[in-house]
């Protein structure tokens, strides 16, 4: 695969390439890849290593607990879910300083349980904000007084989004089984009171998509892509901003990455794709000028039939130096290998001291190079593909690097 070939569907939020080259993060993309080069070009690879950009990751992932209210059958992080792994506050608080000073400057509060659940959570999202990061919360939306008490933080570039995946309450329970009873049209209801409360505060209805076979977990998954339009409908007439459509993922049983779960030895593939793309199609209809249908890049690929295309890495994931997965099992190098040993890099207090902060800034050097993103990602969708070859392409044209010209500052830093 070339480094320069084309995504035809890669939609804003994951085109990383030009996040990478606003006024203000371009210098830190010049000066990984002039390290990459030299590292490349030195006799002493172990000293060039040493030598790294003095720049935390620009985005991360942050999972502030695996504790989960619910016990979604689909879920891919279930292995991980309410283990006895918790954060410290105090190097929690430590760590985002640290960070914020050396270039932090977005959060996505996500996965590995239900952020919302965490004690601290909304002293958290204040320590973030008094540091100028942006953030984002994704959840199950079964908390959302505790979204609403943080509402009036969050800035423009600020966003909430809800894993729900279903039209009607029914698909709900099934796909999402609560501990305690709560049911679609409440947590709708709540979005509908936030966002009459705090308009300007961008709120996403997330819907992953399922199909007749689908499973993980040796669990068999409720299909729900005959509800696609109901749910956009949902969205729509409960203020959401926007609908994000994205497939299905399970985990491969050799290193437990995530992989889109359907191709082409799928019996009935064709009539499934058909059947997705004319749900997405008509949910189009149904936008207006302040809501939109948004296909996920990886939705986007797998309904062109392209999804190989993004399943051809480069040998070193580059991304890893500019994003991270933070977590109370430690900091991993990927969303895609939460908890996997092989990709972690650090402890949870990874980033809790300067002194932390340097070590973990030489594992991230180490897992660059040693991590085999061609052989490790084979099959996987990844949506820091085209990014991956984007750098790689500087990195071995070297001339090109001098040629890289800014694009207009959009202050959009989630990776």
């Amino acid at each position: 695969m070339s480094p320069k070939k084309q995504r035809e569907k890669l939609v804003p939020m994951h085109d990383f390439s030009t996040k990478l080259r606003q006024p203000s993060i371009i210098n830190v993309l010049k000066d990984y890849v002039k390290w990459q080069i030299k590292i490349r070009d030195s006799n002493n690879s172990q000293s060039a290593l040493e030598q790294g950009p003095d720049h935390s990751p620009i985005s991360v992932n942050l999972d502030l607990t695996t504790s989960c209210n619910f016990r979604c059958g689909h879920c891919v992080d279930m292995q991980i879910l309410n283990k006895k792994d918790f954060y410290n506050y105090k190097d929690l608080k430590n760590s985002f300083k640290l960070l914020g000073e050396k270039g932090l400057k977005s959060a996505i509060i996500i996965g590995g349980g239900e952020p919302t659940m965490y004690p601290k959570f909304e002293e958290i999202v204040g320590v973030l904000k008094d540091e100028k990061i942006n953030v984002a919360v994704v959840t199950n939306g079964s908390h959302m007084k505790k979204i609403k008490k943080v509402a009036h933080l969050f800035g423009p570039k600020d966003w909430v989004r809800l894993s729900i995946d279903a039209g009607t309450n029914s698909t709900f329970q099934k796909m999402h089984n609560p501990r305690k009873s709560i049911k679609l049209e409440q947590i709708c209801h709540e979005v509908y009171g936030t966002k009459k409360e705090f308009p300007n505060l961008q709120i996403g209805f997330s819907y992953m998509v399922t199909w007749k076979g689908a499973q993980i977990n040796d669990i068999n998954i409720c299909e729900n892509i005959e509800e696609i339009v109901l749910a956009t409908k949902l969205a729509r007439d409960n203020l959401f901003d926007y609908i994000s459509i994205k497939p299905f993922l399970e985990r491969s049983p050799e290193n437990n990455a995530e992989l889109v779960s359907i191709d082409e030895s799928h019996r009935d593939y064709q009539k499934t794709i058909r059947s997705i793309c004319e749900s997405v199609n008509k949910s189009k209809e149904l936008e207006t000028k302040t809501f939109k249908v948004v296909e996920s890049t990886n939705m986007g690929a797998l309904t062109d039939k392209k999804n190989y295309d993004y399943t051809l890495q480069p040998k070193n994931c580059h991304m890893q130096f500019f994003r991270q997965i933070l977590s109370p099992l430690g900091v991993f190098n990927c969303p895609a290998y939460r908890n996997v040993e092989k990709a972690k890099i650090g402890k949870k207090d990874a980033y809790a001291s300067p002194e932390k902060m340097f070590a973990t800034k030489l594992n991230t050097a180490k897992m660059i190079q040693e991590f085999n993103a061609s052989y490790e990602c084979r099959g996987v969708s990844c949506l820091y593909n085209g990014v991956n070859w984007f750098i790689e392409d500087l990195i071995q044209n070297h001339k090109k690097i001098n040629q890289l010209e800014a694009v207009p500052e959009q202050r959009d830093y989630f990776l």
